[in-house]
């Protein structure tokens, strides 16, 4: 972490401070008037001894913030922010800090106070509202004390390396009844006990699972004075072993390029992705961005890069339609295919080779940017 030499304005307070100390001064000298001379000296030796103060009190000041490595966009996480204070005398006091992370989004919290040689925390919580990489972000450290007569800022960056993943959306079609079976044929299996889709409820049998207990129906049929109420399920549906899913940003309508729809696209694309890897599906992925090179995603060390490669991926801007094309008569008919894309389907899907495909609609999610919204909890002070 590097500090850099605190930076001093007057407030309003200290410019009216100031101006009447100057002011008596001034007259004082004009009237050969002690008194007036005196107060004025004194209001100008207190500006002195003040800023003195003030500037000491943000030397050998250090930000330590604990926070996970890797988060997904738009999930709470735990933030442990302190404040050092290395110096062997002086307390320090009214601390303001405020750090800048990734695209415009900020944590604001306050120290009142932190003893010599010991350190106040901050606990926070909240969100990172956009996927990227955070690297080594920049520290403001601000306060009025004593007085508010000068505001002192110290700029400091703090170590600290966040991977954050786009926010995983499932997309509506795999929810729609058959679409995603109609994007594959061949061989397929059944993931063992798993279930298939919810059907409804019905009264308990012996050998049910307690956990395919629905609560709030049991509590309902226990005081009519009937059985408890259990989830049934269909029996579990045949799944393809493997899938293809393509990401491109090929349009051919002119339509608008907005990158909130890049960001979408991404997102989709995540909840594709651990979807299918969560249903025992093994699912490699494709995309302009990477050169048309295709990703695995199923085993834990392929899901890890195929996350840190969307959280840094950039949309291409020279996709061909035959790069597209090609892609697609090169997955293998057996394998279910899936296609995403930052473009609405219309520009792109009548291009597609005649083959069984399960189409991603952008237009299908509609949430906007959220800002940082972390929450502070009290601070401590360790000695």
């Amino acid at each position: 972490m590097s500090g850099h030499t605190p930076l001093m304005s007057l407030t309003p307070r200290g410019a009216a401070f100031l101006g009447a100390s100057l002011a008596l001064f001034s007259a004082g000298i004009l009237r050969i008037d002690g008194p007036l001379i005196s107060l004025g000296l004194v209001g100008l030796i207190v500006l002195a001894i003040v800023f003195v103060i003030g500037r000491w009190n943000l030397s050998n000041l250090k930000i330590d913030l604990q926070a996970p490595a890797r988060i997904f966009a738009d999930t709470p996480m735990d933030l442990r922010l302190s404040l050092e204070n290395h110096r062997s005398l002086f307390d320090t006091y009214g601390i303001d800090i405020q750090l800048d992370l990734s695209n415009g989004t900020h944590i604001h919290t306050h120290v009142k106070w932190a003893a010599a040689g010991s350190s106040a925390t901050s606990k926070l919580r909240g969100s990172i509202p956009n996927r990227g990489a955070v690297s080594n972000p920049p520290c403001l450290l601000s306060s009025g004390f004593p007085l508010n007569i000068f505001t002192y800022q110290k700029r400091i960056s703090i170590r600290l390396e966040i991977l954050v993943f786009p926010k995983a959306l499932l997309p509506r079609e795999f929810f729609a009844s058959g679409e995603f079976d109609d994007a594959w044929h061949g061989e397929g299996f059944q993931t063992g006990n798993a279930p298939g889709e919810p059907r409804g409820l019905r009264p308990f049998r012996p050998g049910d699972p307690a956990k395919r207990l629905h609560w709030p129906a049991t509590i309902r049929s226990l005081a009519r004075g009937r059985a408890p109420r259990v989830r049934e399920f269909d029996p579990p549906g045949i799944r393809p072993r493997k899938a293809a899913v393509i990401f491109h940003s090929f349009g051919t309508d002119g339509a608008l390029i907005r990158t909130d729809l890049f960001e979408r696209a991404l997102s989709l694309l995540c909840g594709t992705l651990r979807h299918l890897r969560s249903i025992g599906v093994h699912a490699t992925f494709t995309s302009d961005f990477l050169a048309w090179k295709s990703l695995p995603s199923f085993q834990f060390s392929a899901w890890s890069e195929a996350l840190t490669v969307l959280a840094c991926a950039q949309r291409a801007g020279d996709t061909e339609a035959h790069n597209l094309v090609a892609t697609i008569l090169e997955t293998p008919p057996e394998d279910a295919l899936v296609i995403i894309s930052d473009m609405p389907p219309a520009a792109w899907s009548h291009i597609l080779p005649d083959r069984k495909v399960l189409i991603v609609d952008i237009q299908q999610h509609n949430y906007g940017k959220r800002d940082m919204n972390f929450k502070m909890a009290p601070v401590k002070s360790s000695h």
